[in-house]
C-alpha cells in the first residue's frame, strides 16, 4: 500500500514479486513456514513421500551412466523449499552404491537469504548459494519441482478489440485492479497470445525465462534440465474457452481466485506455457525434448527400482507411487519438461 500511495499503481508483476518474495514479508521468504503437505497450504511430488526423490536418483543415475561415469556428478537445484528433496534424493542416492554414490554432489541455488541461511544449516554435503554464477559447471543434472508457475507474470484482458494490462491499485482501505495500456516489456509478449477473444477474455503472460535457463544451462558441462511443473502448450494455454486464464491462489489447502486478498499470506500461482519454455530453452542453446506426463516419466525412471525390489513392497511404497504417477492424482496433472545439454 505505501508503494502504491507514493508511486500510483503497480504492475501486477511486481505486486507478485512483492507478495512472495520480499526478503521479510514475502509468502516464500520465511523458512519456518509450512507451505506444503498436510500442515501447510497445498501439496507437491515432495510431500507425498520420499518416493519422488527415490526415483529421481536412479534417474540421475542412468544421466550419470549416459555421461560415462564422470568422477563428479552434481545435481543442482532451484526452489529447494526446506530442502527435503534434496535429502531424499541423497539418501537414495547414496544408497545405490559404488562409485556414483562417491560420485554424487548436490548445490542448491536459493536467492532469498533467509531461506538460504535455514538451507545451509539444515542440509548436510550440500553447497547452498544466492545465484549460479557461484558454481562452477561439472557433468550433472538441473532439478526444478514446481518453480516456474511460481514466478511472476503479467494479468491480461480483452477489452474494446486491444489487451488491456491489469495493474493493482488501492481503493478505500483495500487493493483493486485497474486497466491501463500495456507496459512496454508486456507490449513486446502481446504477440504470443494470438487469437480471437469474446470481450473480457482474461489471462497471463509470462517474460522470457530465456536468461533463467541460461543460467542452469550455465552450470552443467553435460547433462539436462528437468522440470517439473503443471501446465499447457500454448494453443490449450491461450484457447478462446478459457475466459478466465489459470491464476489461482492456494491457502490451507484452500483454492482462491483473488490474488489481492491477504498478500503475503497466501500462495499465488498460474499455469505454465510450455511452448513458450521450449522456445527460451532453444535461444540459449538448450534442446528441448518431448512433453510427458510426470507419470509416464516416473514411471520410466523408477524400472530399475521396481526391478530390484522384485515384487516386494510395501504399502507405503504402493501409495506413494500411485500419488504421482495415476492420472487420477498427480500423474496427469503435471508435467516434466527435459531439455538437454551437449550430446545426451
Amino acid at each position: 500500500m505505501a508503494i502504491i500511495a507514493t508511486e500510483g499503481s503497480i504492475s501486477f508483476r511486481k505486486y507478485f514479486d512483492l507478495v512472495l518474495y520480499h526478503p521479510e514479508w514475502g509468502y516464500y521468504s520465511h523458512p519456518k513456514q509450512s507451505r506444503t503437505g498436510k500442515e501447510g497450504d497445498f501439496f507437491t511430488a515432495v510431500s507425498v513421500g520420499p518416493l519422488f526423490g527415490q526415483i529421481l536418483a536412479e534417474y540421475a543415475f542412468s544421466s550419470w551412466e549416459r555421461q560415462g561415469r564422470p568422477s563428479i556428478f552434481r545435481i543442482v537445484e532451484w526452489g529447494a523449499e526446506q530442502g527435503d528433496l534434496a535429502k531424499d534424493i541423497l539418501a537414495a542416492g547414496t544408497g545405490i552404491g559404488g562409485s556414483f554414490g562417491q560420485a554424487l554432489h548436490y548445490a542448491v541455488v536459493e536467492p532469498l537469504p533467509q531461506k538460504r541461511t535455514a538451507l545451509a544449516e539444515g542440509l548436510e554435503n550440500v553447497e547452498v548459494v544466492a545465484e549460479a554464477a557461484e558454481l562452477g559447471a561439472q557433468p550433472g543434472l538441473v532439478i526444478a519441482n514446481e518453480l516456474i508457475d511460481a514466478l511472476s507474470f503479467w494479468l491480461i484482458r480483452w477489452e474494446k478489440g486491444q489487451w488491456w494490462e491489469k495493474r493493482v491499485t488501492s481503493a478505500g482501505n483495500g487493493l483493486v485492479f485497474e486497466l491501463a495500456k500495456p507496459c512496454a516489456g508486456l507490449e513486446g509478449r502481446l504477440s504470443i497470445v494470438a487469437g480471437r477473444f469474446e470481450e473480457g477474455y482474461e489471462s497471463e503472460l509470462r517474460p522470457s525465462l530465456a536468461d533463467l535457463l541460461a543460467e542452469m544451462k550455465s552450470v552443467l558441462t553435460g547433462g539436462e534440465v528437468l522440470l517439473f511443473d503443471y501446465g499447457f502448450e500454448r494453443p490449450d494455454l491461450y484457447h478462446p474457452s478459457r475466459t478466465t486464464g489459470t491464476i489461482r491462489t492456494y491457502g490451507s489447502h484452500q483454492a482462491g481466485e483473488d490474488p489481492l486478498v491477504t498478500p503475503g499470506q497466501i500462495d499465488i500461482t498460474a499455469h505454465v506455457d510450455f511452448t513458450s519454455l521450449a522456445e527460451d530453452a532453444r535461444s540459449v542453446g538448450l534442446l528441448p525434448a518431448l512433453l510427458e506426463s510426470q507419470g509416464h516419466f516416473l514411471t520410466k525412471a523408477a524400472t530399475r527400482l521396481l526391478t530390484r525390489m522384485d515384487g516386494q513392497v510395501d504399502p507405503s511404497f504402493i501409495r506413494q507411487f500411485q500419488t504421482l504417477t495415476h492420472p487420477a492424482h498427480l500423474g496427469a496433472k503435471f508435467s516434466v519438461f527435459r531439455a538437454t545439454l551437449g550430446s545426451e
